[in-house]
Order: C-alpha cells, then structure tokens, then sequence
C-alpha cells in the first residue's frame, strides 16, 4: 500500500508540476529551453500514471517501460540548459535515442534476471546526465546562480544515488548474487519514486525560475543605459534647441496569433528578424532599446522627413516575405512616433505618447504608422 501510495502523490506532483511549467514557463515566455524542460515534465506525467496503470493490472513489462522515459527527462533538463546558453548542438536526438534504446532493453528484460543489471545501467546513465545538469548549472553567473541552488542539489543527489546502485550492482556480480527480475527491484521502487518526486519539485523552482527572470538582470541593465543615455541626449538637445529628435515605438502586429501559427523555434527566429530589420534601416547613431522580442523603442536624430522615409522603409522591410522565413505570412508591424518638442523634451511623456500612437496603429489594422498628439 505504501508503493501505491508513493506513485500516486508521484503522479499529482507530475501532473502539476507540467501545467505549472506549461502555464506559467513555456506559454508567456516561449523559447527553446521552455519547449524541451515542458517536454520533460509532461515524459514524467505520462510515465506516473503508466505506474499506476502496471500497478492496477500488475504488468512488469509496463512498469519497466516508464523508467526509461522518466530518466530521459533527466536528459531533457540537460538538453535544455544548453538550448538556453545558446548553443546549436544541443544534443537532443542523441539523448533521446540513448533512453530509447534503454527503454527497450528494460522492456526485453522485465522479466528476466537481467533487469537488474540493466535497470542499474539505466540508472547509471541517468546520474550522467544528472551530473552534466549540475554541470551547466555551475556555468550560470550571479545573481542568477541562487536560482540554480535546488535542481544543482538535486541533480547532485540523483547521481550520488544513481552511483551507489551501480556499485551494489558490481558487488552483486563479484558476489554472484545478480540474477534480478522486475518483481525482485520493487523494495527499491517507493524510494525511486520518492526521489523522482523531489528532482520534480526542485526542478519546477529552477527552470521556471531560469525561463521567467532568467534575462532580467540584462534587460533591467539594458533600460537603465537606455534611459540614462536618451535623457542626457533629450537634455542636450533641449538647451541647444534641437527640434530634430524623435522617439518610435515599433511593434510587431498580432504575436499571439504568430506563436499559435508557429512553433516557439520559428517564432524566434521571426522575432529575431524583426530586430534584425530595425537594426538595419535604423541610422547608426539612434539608440534602440528592446522592450520585448517583439516591441522596440527608438529614439532617432531625424528630422521629420527623414523620419518618415526612415518609417516607410522599415515597414516595407518588415514585410517583405522571403523564402528563408520561419513562419510562410507577409509579417507587419505599427509604429507610434512621438517628436521631442512636444513633449517638451521629457523622455516619459514621450514614452506614453509614442506607445499611444502605437496601439493606434494597431487597432486600425495595423502596418501602419501613426503620429503623436501630445495633450497638455
């Protein structure tokens, strides 16, 4: 009764632990990392209630089939990380051919004396992998290395854990003790599952803590250098009469819809072409500020006609479909335009002016842009 206890609270943490990470990780902050750490969560999930499945109708075979995927998770965690640092060979095919092919070897030998040997093999790999996330978690700088402290310890534990069943195996062998079926590992299942149950928890805090403040410290670094440098501009500016600066809001039209149209990797990477197309129509010496991914700020040394052309040309650019783009819809965007004078220079009131004049363009169907009426 206590195993089936275990795997019940195994599968509640899972099942929450996976909406929690959907809802409130991969949703609101879509990326790679938040897709593969989803992916890992929801493997768990699944896995838990095939437990419960093996424990209602007593099926070894489907009991040694959840490990396999439940310790690919582990992998995922892995995966993951290397995806949010950034780079291109994240290794996740390998890592999920790896466990596939340990889930069939569990399978084959569910029922067999070697399912202990392997079953610690398994293990074995799984403590790898646990300790190359502990690994990539080290790399991660102050302040968000506090983040890291549950899944770094928890990752740590699972691969002293997973060292201390190889080595029983090994004495096993030495003993000629090690003919092992499925039935004969169940004194270790309640303290598996414990384990799992823990590494889910300490995992939930990290990684969702990594996708949701993970850039905060750049990007609140990011809006101080762009507010202290526009004030000083607009200041100058100000005292020696410069009419010819203006602040853009630039926002890219209907990104929910382009998410829900497009896999998180493709809306990246159209993310990623919209700031790419800012930076090149925009002149060198305006400052441009990234908000979000998709909603950029931009204070501009133009004068108004320069502006416009500066405007016309970054919409069409926008929207230019190429065949090399991720998501196959002509893409647009709106852009607000608020010029310093009338806001008497104030970098604030510019702001607001400026994001006004954007959800204008916006609302009226975007593509578009639209100017600035500051009321006093």
């Amino acid at each position: 009764m206590m195993d089936i206890d275990v795997t019940i609270v195994l599968v509640a943490l899972a099942t929450t632990c996976t909406i929690v990470m959907i809802g409130l990780g991969f949703l609101p902050y879509p990326s790679r990392a938040s897709v593969i750490w989803s992916a890992g969560f929801a493997t768990v999930m699944v896995c838990s209630y095939l437990l419960v499945a093996a424990d209602a109708t007593g099926t070894s075979i489907l009991r040694a089939i959840a490990h396999g995927p439940t310790l690919c998770a582990i992998g995922f965690l892995w995966v993951g990380l290397r995806a949010r640092r950034g780079r291109d060979d994240v290794h996740l095919f390998p890592t999920i051919g790896v466990f596939s092919v340990l889930t069939i070897a569990l399978a084959l030998t569910a029922e067999t004396d070697w399912y202990g040997i392997v079953l610690r093999l398994a293990f074995a790999v799984g403590g790898v992998a646990s300790a190359l996330v502990a690994s990539e978690l080290l790399r991660i700088k102050k302040p968000l290395r506090e983040m890291t402290t549950p899944l770094i310890v928890a990752a740590l534990g699972f691969a002293v854990l997973s060292a201390v069943l190889l080595l029983d195996g090994i004495s096993r062998v030495a003993q000629g003790t090690w003919e092992q079926g499925e039935v004969d590992m169940l004194a270790l299942r309640t303290l598996n599952e414990l384990a799992a149950s823990l590494y889910l928890v300490c995992a939930l805090v990290t990684v969702l803590a990594l996708t949701r403040a993970g850039d905060t410290p750049a990007t609140t670094h990011q809006i101080t250098d762009f507010r202290l440098i526009a004030t000083d501009r607009l200041g100058r500016a100000k005292a020696a009469g410069d009419r010819w600066w203006s602040l853009l809001d630039v926002r890219l039209d209907d990104p929910v819809e382009l998410l829900e149209a497009s896999s998180a990797r493709a809306f990246d990477r159209v993310t990623s072409r919209f700031t790419d197309d800012i930076r090149a129509v925009m002149p060198p010496e305006a400052d441009i500020h990234i908000v979000s991914p998709t909603r950029h700020v931009i204070l501009v040394p133009r004068s108004d006609t320069s502006v416009r052309a500066l405007m016309s040309q970054l919409l069409e650019k926008v929207a230019t479909v190429t065949d090399t783009q991720a998501v196959p819809v002509r893409l647009s965007a709106s852009i607000g335009v608020a010029a310093a004078p009338i806001a008497d220079y104030d970098l604030d009131r510019l702001s607001e002016a400026a994001a006004q004049a954007a959800s204008h363009a916006q609302l009226a169907g975007g593509d578009r842009w639209e100017r600035a009426i500051f009321a006093e």
